[in-house]
Protein backbone atom coordinates (compact mmCIF):
# COMPACT_ATOMS: atom_id res chain seq x y z
CA UNK A 1 0.00 0.00 0.00
CA UNK A 2 1.35 3.62 -0.89
CA UNK A 3 0.37 4.72 2.36
CA UNK A 4 2.16 2.17 4.15
CA UNK A 5 3.98 3.43 7.21
CA UNK A 6 7.32 2.35 7.06
CA UNK A 7 8.90 -0.12 10.18
CA UNK A 8 11.91 0.98 11.97
CA UNK A 9 14.44 -2.21 11.42
CA UNK A 10 17.14 -3.12 13.28
CA UNK A 11 20.10 -4.70 11.36
CA UNK A 12 20.39 -8.63 13.53
CA UNK A 13 24.69 -8.41 12.58
CA UNK A 14 24.85 -4.88 14.55
CA UNK A 15 24.04 -4.77 18.37
CA UNK A 16 22.32 -1.62 19.96
CA UNK A 17 24.71 1.55 20.16
CA UNK A 18 25.38 1.98 23.75
CA UNK A 19 26.62 5.73 24.81
CA UNK A 20 30.72 5.59 25.29
CA UNK A 21 33.03 6.24 28.18
CA UNK A 22 36.29 7.06 25.93
CA UNK A 23 36.21 3.78 23.73
CA UNK A 24 34.44 1.95 26.00
CA UNK A 25 30.38 1.91 26.19
CA UNK A 26 29.11 2.40 29.81
CA UNK A 27 27.94 -0.42 31.37
CA UNK A 28 27.97 -1.79 34.69
CA UNK A 29 31.16 -3.46 34.30
CA UNK A 30 32.81 -0.29 32.78
CA UNK A 31 31.60 1.42 36.09
CA UNK A 32 33.16 -1.38 38.02
CA UNK A 33 36.20 -1.15 36.24
CA UNK A 34 37.02 2.76 37.32
CA UNK A 35 35.61 2.04 40.88
CA UNK A 36 38.83 -0.51 40.98
CA UNK A 37 40.99 1.63 40.01
CA UNK A 38 40.42 4.34 42.09
CA UNK A 39 41.64 2.81 44.87
CA UNK A 40 38.33 2.84 47.17
CA UNK A 41 40.55 1.79 50.44
CA UNK A 42 42.65 4.53 50.26
CA UNK A 43 40.09 6.65 50.27
CA UNK A 44 39.96 6.44 54.40
CA UNK A 45 43.54 8.54 54.60
CA UNK A 46 42.19 11.88 53.60
CA UNK A 47 38.71 10.99 55.34
CA UNK A 48 40.77 10.74 58.45
CA UNK A 49 42.82 13.80 58.13
CA UNK A 50 39.49 15.71 56.96
CA UNK A 51 37.90 14.90 60.24
CA UNK A 52 40.87 15.56 62.53
CA UNK A 53 41.02 18.91 61.05
CA UNK A 54 37.28 19.47 60.82
CA UNK A 55 36.92 18.54 65.07
CA UNK A 56 39.78 20.42 65.81
CA UNK A 57 38.70 23.30 64.28
CA UNK A 58 34.87 22.72 66.36
CA UNK A 59 33.19 21.98 63.49
CA UNK A 60 29.68 20.19 64.18
CA UNK A 61 27.33 20.81 60.76
CA UNK A 62 26.64 17.29 59.40
CA UNK A 63 26.02 19.06 56.00
CA UNK A 64 29.73 20.48 55.84
CA UNK A 65 31.28 17.54 57.02
CA UNK A 66 29.80 15.08 54.22
CA UNK A 67 30.71 17.57 51.63
CA UNK A 68 34.49 17.49 53.18
CA UNK A 69 34.30 13.69 53.12
CA UNK A 70 32.79 13.51 49.26
CA UNK A 71 35.55 15.84 48.38
CA UNK A 72 38.11 14.20 50.00
CA UNK A 73 37.17 10.57 48.40
CA UNK A 74 36.50 11.94 44.91
CA UNK A 75 40.37 13.60 44.72
CA UNK A 76 41.97 10.65 46.55
CA UNK A 77 39.99 8.11 43.35
CA UNK A 78 40.94 10.93 40.92
CA UNK A 79 44.44 10.73 41.95
CA UNK A 80 44.68 7.28 41.79
CA UNK A 81 43.54 7.12 38.38
CA UNK A 82 46.04 9.18 37.31
CA UNK A 83 48.99 7.60 38.75
CA UNK A 84 47.50 3.93 37.24
CA UNK A 85 47.30 6.08 33.69
CA UNK A 86 51.18 7.84 34.68
CA UNK A 87 52.64 4.08 36.00
CA UNK A 88 51.58 1.95 33.27
CA UNK A 89 55.35 0.92 32.63
CA UNK A 90 56.36 0.13 36.43
CA UNK A 91 52.48 -1.50 36.99
CA UNK A 92 53.67 -4.22 34.49
CA UNK A 93 55.70 -5.57 36.60
CA UNK A 94 54.52 -4.45 40.40
CA UNK A 95 50.47 -4.30 39.32
CA UNK A 96 50.05 -6.23 35.99
CA UNK A 97 46.47 -6.75 36.60
CA UNK A 98 46.14 -3.10 37.29
CA UNK A 99 47.31 -2.48 34.00
CA UNK A 100 44.97 -4.94 32.59
CA UNK A 101 41.63 -3.29 34.27
CA UNK A 102 43.58 0.36 32.48
CA UNK A 103 43.24 -0.72 28.97
CA UNK A 104 39.85 -2.33 29.40
CA UNK A 105 38.83 1.99 29.45
CA UNK A 106 41.56 2.95 27.74
CA UNK A 107 43.57 6.03 28.13
CA UNK A 108 41.18 8.81 27.02
CA UNK A 109 38.69 6.48 29.17
CA UNK A 110 41.16 7.30 32.51
CA UNK A 111 41.74 11.15 31.49
CA UNK A 112 38.21 11.54 31.19
CA UNK A 113 37.22 9.68 34.91
CA UNK A 114 39.79 11.90 36.48
CA UNK A 115 38.67 15.07 34.67
CA UNK A 116 34.99 14.62 36.02
CA UNK A 117 35.92 13.75 39.67
CA UNK A 118 38.13 17.00 39.98
CA UNK A 119 35.85 19.01 38.28
CA UNK A 120 32.86 17.87 41.40
CA UNK A 121 35.29 17.80 43.86
CA UNK A 122 35.58 21.41 42.93
CA UNK A 123 31.61 21.71 42.42
CA UNK A 124 31.00 20.65 46.12
CA UNK A 125 33.73 22.37 47.11
CA UNK A 126 31.91 25.86 46.26
CA UNK A 127 29.65 25.27 49.15
CA UNK A 128 32.74 24.85 51.96
CA UNK A 129 34.35 28.37 51.40
CA UNK A 130 36.94 30.24 49.79
CA UNK A 131 39.67 29.22 51.65
CA UNK A 132 38.60 25.63 51.22
CA UNK A 133 38.57 26.13 47.64
CA UNK A 134 42.57 27.56 48.16
CA UNK A 135 43.40 23.70 50.04
CA UNK A 136 41.72 22.00 47.04
CA UNK A 137 43.40 24.00 44.84
CA UNK A 138 46.82 22.85 46.70
CA UNK A 139 45.69 19.48 46.69
CA UNK A 140 44.53 19.18 43.28
CA UNK A 141 47.74 20.28 42.01
CA UNK A 142 49.58 17.99 44.45
CA UNK A 143 47.60 14.86 43.13
CA UNK A 144 47.92 15.65 39.24
CA UNK A 145 51.56 16.08 39.40
CA UNK A 146 52.48 13.20 42.36
CA UNK A 147 52.27 11.23 39.09
CA UNK A 148 52.57 13.07 36.13
CA UNK A 149 55.49 14.98 34.62
CA UNK A 150 56.69 17.77 34.26
CA UNK A 151 57.23 17.71 38.36
CA UNK A 152 56.44 13.78 38.55
CA UNK A 153 57.03 14.33 42.04
CA UNK A 154 57.17 10.22 42.86
CA UNK A 155 60.25 9.75 40.50
CA UNK A 156 61.96 12.43 43.68
CA UNK A 157 62.51 10.21 47.02
CA UNK A 158 61.75 13.01 48.93
CA UNK A 159 59.65 14.94 46.97
CA UNK A 160 57.26 12.02 46.85
CA UNK A 161 57.19 11.46 50.14
CA UNK A 162 55.88 14.75 50.98
CA UNK A 163 53.51 14.54 48.40
CA UNK A 164 52.37 11.14 49.95
CA UNK A 165 51.78 13.07 53.24
CA UNK A 166 49.85 15.59 51.59
CA UNK A 167 46.97 13.31 51.14
CA UNK A 168 46.60 13.77 55.25
CA UNK A 169 48.18 16.99 55.82
CA UNK A 170 46.20 18.95 52.85
CA UNK A 171 42.71 16.72 53.51
CA UNK A 172 43.57 17.80 57.40
CA UNK A 173 44.07 21.84 56.26
CA UNK A 174 41.03 21.78 54.35
CA UNK A 175 38.86 20.53 57.67
CA UNK A 176 40.04 23.17 59.48
CA UNK A 177 39.64 26.26 56.82
CA UNK A 178 35.87 25.18 56.76
CA UNK A 179 36.12 27.44 59.94
CA UNK A 180 37.37 30.54 58.08
CA UNK A 181 40.96 30.02 59.33
CA UNK A 182 44.67 27.82 58.69
CA UNK A 183 46.33 27.09 61.50
CA UNK A 184 50.01 25.31 60.42
CA UNK A 185 51.69 25.24 63.34
CA UNK A 186 48.54 22.82 65.16
CA UNK A 187 50.76 20.05 66.19
CA UNK A 188 48.14 17.47 65.51
CA UNK A 189 48.66 18.28 61.77
CA UNK A 190 52.25 18.02 62.36
CA UNK A 191 52.32 14.58 63.62
CA UNK A 192 49.64 12.77 61.30
CA UNK A 193 51.75 14.28 58.37
CA UNK A 194 55.06 13.45 59.64
CA UNK A 195 53.57 9.99 60.29
CA UNK A 196 52.29 9.40 56.60
CA UNK A 197 55.61 10.68 55.26
CA UNK A 198 56.80 7.58 57.52
CA UNK A 199 54.42 5.32 55.80
CA UNK A 200 55.34 6.30 52.66
CA UNK A 201 58.57 4.62 52.62
CA UNK A 202 56.99 0.88 53.28
CA UNK A 203 54.60 1.75 50.42
CA UNK A 204 57.66 1.81 47.89
CA UNK A 205 58.94 -1.37 49.17
CA UNK A 206 56.77 -3.67 47.22
CA UNK A 207 57.35 -2.06 44.07
CA UNK A 208 60.70 -2.06 44.58
CA UNK A 209 61.21 -4.08 41.03
CA UNK A 210 58.97 -2.74 38.97
CA UNK A 211 60.63 0.75 39.99
CA UNK A 212 63.79 -0.10 39.60
CA UNK A 213 63.47 -2.09 36.52
CA UNK A 214 61.55 1.38 35.19
CA UNK A 215 64.42 3.80 36.32
CA UNK A 216 62.19 5.42 39.50
CA UNK A 217 64.02 6.92 41.92
CA UNK A 218 61.79 6.62 44.91
CA UNK A 219 62.84 6.60 48.82
CA UNK A 220 63.14 2.24 47.96
CA UNK A 221 64.97 2.19 45.02
CA UNK A 222 67.83 4.51 46.03
CA UNK A 223 69.25 2.01 47.70
CA UNK A 224 70.89 -1.11 45.63
CA UNK A 225 69.07 -3.80 47.32
CA UNK A 226 65.96 -4.12 48.66
CA UNK A 227 67.19 -5.31 52.02
CA UNK A 228 68.95 -1.69 52.46
CA UNK A 229 65.18 -0.09 51.63
CA UNK A 230 63.66 -2.38 54.01
CA UNK A 231 66.01 -1.35 56.79
CA UNK A 232 66.07 2.16 56.47
CA UNK A 233 61.94 1.98 55.98
CA UNK A 234 62.16 -0.07 59.16
CA UNK A 235 64.52 3.09 61.23
CA UNK A 236 62.15 5.56 59.49
CA UNK A 237 58.74 3.96 60.35
CA UNK A 238 59.73 4.58 64.17
CA UNK A 239 60.57 7.89 64.17
CA UNK A 240 57.28 9.92 64.58
CA UNK A 241 57.08 8.42 68.09
CA UNK A 242 59.93 10.52 68.27
CA UNK A 243 58.33 13.26 67.63
CA UNK A 244 55.08 12.33 69.39
CA UNK A 245 57.42 12.58 72.64
CA UNK A 246 59.15 15.50 71.73
CA UNK A 247 55.42 17.71 70.92
CA UNK A 248 54.22 16.22 74.24
CA UNK A 249 57.41 16.81 76.34
CA UNK A 250 57.35 20.77 75.00
CA UNK A 251 53.40 21.76 75.81
CA UNK A 252 53.00 21.54 72.16
CA UNK A 253 50.49 18.17 72.37
CA UNK A 254 48.29 17.21 75.30
CA UNK A 255 49.36 14.35 77.47
CA UNK A 256 46.84 12.17 76.21
CA UNK A 257 48.20 11.98 73.36
CA UNK A 258 50.82 9.99 74.54
CA UNK A 259 48.26 6.88 74.14
CA UNK A 260 48.95 6.90 70.42
CA UNK A 261 52.22 4.87 72.14
CA UNK A 262 50.03 1.60 72.31
CA UNK A 263 50.22 1.48 68.46
CA UNK A 264 53.72 0.46 68.97
CA UNK A 265 53.23 -3.46 69.80
CA UNK A 266 51.78 -3.49 66.34
CA UNK A 267 54.18 -1.62 64.45
CA UNK A 268 56.90 -4.12 65.76
CA UNK A 269 54.90 -6.68 64.65
CA UNK A 270 55.02 -4.96 61.13
CA UNK A 271 58.44 -4.45 61.04
CA UNK A 272 59.35 -8.06 62.40
CA UNK A 273 57.64 -9.31 59.24
CA UNK A 274 59.36 -6.87 56.79
CA UNK A 275 62.80 -7.34 58.05
CA UNK A 276 62.22 -11.31 57.09
CA UNK A 277 60.53 -10.79 54.09
CA UNK A 278 63.14 -11.77 51.19
CA UNK A 279 60.26 -11.31 48.09
CA UNK A 280 58.20 -7.99 46.63
CA UNK A 281 55.27 -11.27 47.58
CA UNK A 282 56.07 -11.05 51.08
CA UNK A 283 56.55 -7.44 51.25
CA UNK A 284 53.08 -6.75 49.41
CA UNK A 285 51.12 -8.64 51.85
CA UNK A 286 53.02 -7.43 54.74
CA UNK A 287 52.06 -3.66 52.95
CA UNK A 288 48.30 -4.68 54.15
CA UNK A 289 49.28 -5.07 57.59
CA UNK A 290 51.18 -1.74 57.20
CA UNK A 291 48.23 -0.18 55.81
CA UNK A 292 45.73 -1.19 58.45
CA UNK A 293 48.19 0.20 60.95
CA UNK A 294 48.70 3.10 59.74
CA UNK A 295 44.88 4.07 59.36
CA UNK A 296 44.15 2.43 63.10
CA UNK A 297 46.81 5.22 63.84
CA UNK A 298 44.76 7.73 62.06
CA UNK A 299 41.88 6.96 63.81
CA UNK A 300 42.99 6.11 67.34
CA UNK A 301 44.37 9.70 66.98
CA UNK A 302 41.20 11.36 65.76
CA UNK A 303 39.14 9.40 69.11
CA UNK A 304 42.00 11.09 71.15
CA UNK A 305 41.28 14.79 69.54
CA UNK A 306 37.52 14.11 69.68
CA UNK A 307 36.36 11.36 72.18
CA UNK A 308 32.78 10.97 71.24
CA UNK A 309 29.85 8.53 69.78
CA UNK A 310 30.90 10.13 66.61
CA UNK A 311 34.07 9.51 66.69
CA UNK A 312 33.21 6.09 67.24
CA UNK A 313 30.86 5.50 64.50
CA UNK A 314 33.15 7.10 62.09
CA UNK A 315 36.22 4.33 63.38
CA UNK A 316 33.31 1.61 62.89
CA UNK A 317 32.12 2.56 59.12
CA UNK A 318 35.90 3.24 57.99
CA UNK A 319 36.81 -0.09 59.05
CA UNK A 320 33.16 -1.87 57.33
CA UNK A 321 34.05 0.36 54.37
CA UNK A 322 38.05 -1.30 53.92
CA UNK A 323 37.07 -4.66 54.89
CA UNK A 324 34.16 -4.63 52.75
CA UNK A 325 36.34 -3.16 49.24
CA UNK A 326 39.00 -5.81 50.14
CA UNK A 327 36.65 -9.00 50.52
CA UNK A 328 35.27 -8.31 47.47
CA UNK A 329 38.65 -7.24 45.82
CA UNK A 330 37.30 -3.58 44.70
CA UNK A 331 40.78 -1.85 45.12
CA UNK A 332 43.16 -3.18 42.12
CA UNK A 333 46.55 -2.73 45.02
CA UNK A 334 45.07 -5.94 46.70
CA UNK A 335 43.99 -8.41 43.65
CA UNK A 336 45.23 -11.29 42.70
CA UNK A 337 48.80 -10.95 40.89
CA UNK A 338 50.58 -13.17 38.51
CA UNK A 339 52.43 -15.25 41.92
CA UNK A 340 48.69 -15.98 43.68
CA UNK A 341 47.42 -17.32 40.08
CA UNK A 342 50.22 -19.65 39.91
CA UNK A 343 49.97 -20.22 43.25
CA UNK A 344 46.49 -21.90 42.71
CA UNK A 345 47.43 -23.29 39.60
CA UNK A 346 50.18 -25.37 41.59
CA UNK A 347 49.33 -25.69 44.99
Amino acid sequence: MANRKHRKTYDPVQPPQLPTFGTTPIVVHTLTIVFRLSRPRTWAFPVIGFLLGYALAGGAALFQMGLGLGVAALVTAATNIVNAYADRKEDTVNQPRRVFWLDQIGSSGAVTTSVFLYVLAVALGLFLGPLFLVVLAFGIFNSVFYSMPPFRFKARPLASLISFSGAVGLAFLSGVSIQGSLNLLNPVFWLVTYFMLTYGTVKNLPDYAGDRKAGTRTSATIFHSIKNAVSFSSIVLLTPYVLLLALVASGELATIYLADLIMLPILVFVLQGILKAKTSEKLEHLHTFGFFYAISFLLFTLVLTSATLQSLAIIIGVYLWILLVSRVNFDSRIESRDWERQKRKNP
